[in-house]
């Protein structure tokens, strides 16, 4: 069994793509003896949710093809949740030229904490003249010392909860049905979709430039 038979049972899985601010990559392969340029990617992006699916693999696209390279978004051959026949796919990657796939799914998520310690600051609200004996400073007279004021400020630990997110692209040349790139990227859970895409993408994409594979 190739390769691209095993990965392409895990589109049946239904996992979500998740959103997120920042992503770093913690670790990418390529195949030393593929020494072709990818020209036509199919984009597989696996999640729960059609429509950010839908959103991912079509930023992938646009990201690539800015790039010049062809790109093909799955969404439209592989509805989620339903059986997928891997024959039937191969033939629509090769009918519309697609010399390789890019799968991208969830792998792990995790949490972590920041904690910031607190602190105690003050400040008077009058100037410190002179010394405790003689000089004329506030210690000489007891209406002044009472009367200056010093304010104290105090600020509580805090502690931040996040949730890192593993991400991981595949690659395969579908010539060979062979693996030829893999990269695992570690994203930061927030709100924004869209930058988390971005980000993402270009990350993916300056990698697989670094590493001569398009």
């Amino acid at each position: 069994m190739s390769h691209l038979t095993r990965t392409m049972g895990l589109v049946l899985v239904a996992l979500l793509v998740v959103a997120c601010s920042s992503t770093t990559m913690s670790g990418s392969w390529s195949d030393p003896a593929f020494t072709k340029k990818v020209k036509s990617v199919y984009i597989i992006g696996i999640s729960k949710d059609e429509t950010l699916r839908r959103i991912f693999e079509d930023s992938f696209g646009r990201q690539l093809a800015s790039q010049g390279i062809k790109t093909f978004s799955s969404y439209r051959d592989l509805p989620n949740n339903q059986e997928a026949n891997r024959e039937a796919i191969t033939q629509r990657m090769k009918a519309e030229g697609c010399d390789s796939v890019l799968i991208t799914k969830l792998i792990d998520t995790r949490k972590e904490t920041v904690t910031t310690p607190g602190r105690v600051s003050s400040y008077s609200s009058g100037p410190n003249y002179g010394g405790r004996r003689g000089g004329g400073g506030y210690y000489n007279n007891w209406n002044s010392y009472y009367s200056r004021r010093t304010d104290i400020v105090y600020e509580p630990p805090t502690s931040t909860e996040f949730v890192i997110a593993t991400v991981e692209s595949v690659m395969y040349d579908l010539e060979s049905e062979e693996m030829i790139w893999s990269g695992q990227l570690e994203t930061v859970i927030e709100g924004n979709f869209e930058k988390m895409v971005q980000d993402f993408v270009n990350t993916v994409s300056k990698d697989l430039s670094e590493k001569g594979i398009i």
